[in-house]
């Protein structure tokens, strides 16, 4: 013999309970009377890719990319003005013939034109991690 058990959905636990009608309070806050003025639409633009510019996010992290090379050059040339004044007075000698607005370029031009840079970083990798 089978047994079978049914419930009413009345009895079901995860039904909430009928609302109250006689209270004071709303039961939903939204049950406002509606005004007769139109509603306004407000919209933000949107990124329409294939007119040839970067997404919004891709620009972001370009910026923040050249920020960040910034900063770097920023400690490292505080740091080597009193650790070696020698590769200080290059670093900023190269400053001053290569901008910092782009990051990628001028740590490539950095790379390619001066190899005792290139080992100065090295260096500070080595002393940072070990070996």
């Amino acid at each position: 013999m089978e047994t079978s058990s049914v419930r009413s959905l009345s009895q079901l636990s995860f039904f909430l309970p009928k609302p109250n009608r006689n209270k004071a309070y709303p039961s939903w806050p939204c049950k406002k009377p509606r005004t007769t003025q139109p509603t306004r639409l407000y919209c933000q633009k949107m990124y329409v890719p294939g007119f040839g510019e970067a997404s919004p996010e891709k620009k972001a992290a370009k910026n923040l990319h050249d920020f960040f090379t910034y900063i770097a050059v920023r400690i490292v040339t505080a740091q080597l003005e009193s650790y070696s004044p020698e590769a200080y007075e290059d670093l900023m000698e190269f400053l001053s013939r290569h901008s910092l607005n782009d990051g990628d370029k001028f740590c490539a031009a950095l790379m390619r034109e001066s190899p005792r840079h290139k080992g100065l970083g090295n260096a500070d990798h080595t002393s940072l991690f070990g070996s």
